[in-house]
């Protein structure tokens, strides 16, 4: 059975995913208001590769320190079986959220090691846009020392509220840094906080607003705060 498929069959996953990545009520006004507060826009995407959008992501362009690489594509990464991620389990990956789970493959051809930073903004794109791109919405810093496949699992929000999540044979490539106005506060309000596995809800509904081209509402910024 298709993976898509048989993941929209499952009621416990759907309940999830609305969970997940949906909105919380607060969506968008029928007489078409403005990216003013958290469900006034109904454009539904905040630009390119954004909410309902199938466009190319747009931002400012990631650049890999020289001597690394980075094998593409980029495949997912399950976590009830991360064999193919050199069996790095979740708790040992980066990033947050449950949408968009990949399994990033460095090469560095140094003799040291390079530190690399991922920041907020982050898109990942997907190959397939029946798939959603995944939006890394915190820092993230990563050693990779020298040699050949040094595998880093990345955890990812769900840029894209009506597509599907992540499958186990869906592929990625590495996008641009999303640096909207409206994100920018998102990152601002998550900056040095130590997120846990029940917050990824919360700033999945967040994410969702800002990419549907809602904006923040008071209860996101409230719930963001409180994290």
């Amino acid at each position: 059975m298709n993976w898509h498929v048989a993941k929209r069959m499952g009621v416990a996953l759907a309940v999830a995913l609305l969970a997940a990545c949906s909105d919380d009520g607060e969506g968008p006004t029928p007489d078409g208001g403005t990216k003013t507060d958290g469900g006034t826009s109904t454009t539904k995407s905040a630009g390119p590769g954004l909410g309902t959008s199938k466009e190319t992501p747009a931002g400012t362009t990631f650049a890999l320190p020289a001597g690394l690489t980075l094998e593409n594509p980029i495949t997912s990464y399950t976590p009830q079986d991360p064999v193919e991620c050199d069996d790095i389990f979740p708790e040992d990956a980066k990033g947050s959220g449950d949408e968009v789970t990949l399994c990033l493959i460095f090469r560095n051809t140094t003799g040291a090691p390079i530190t690399l930073t991922l920041p907020p903004g982050l898109i990942f794109v997907s190959t397939n846009d029946d798939v959603q791109n995944g939006l890394l919405v915190q820092t993230v810093t990563i050693e990779v020392p020298p040699g050949d496949r040094f595998f880093v699992p990345l955890f990812l929000y769900c840029a894209n509220q009506d597509r599907s999540t992540t499958g186990p044979d869906d592929k990625y490539v590495l996008g641009p840094t999303v640096q909207y106005k409206e994100f920018q506060e998102l990152y601002s309000l998550l900056a040095g906080k130590t997120l846990e596995v029940e917050d990824a809800a919360v700033i999945q509904v967040a994410v969702s607003h800002l990419t549907n081209g809602e904006g923040l509402s008071a209860s996101d910024r409230a719930a963001l705060q409180a994290l």
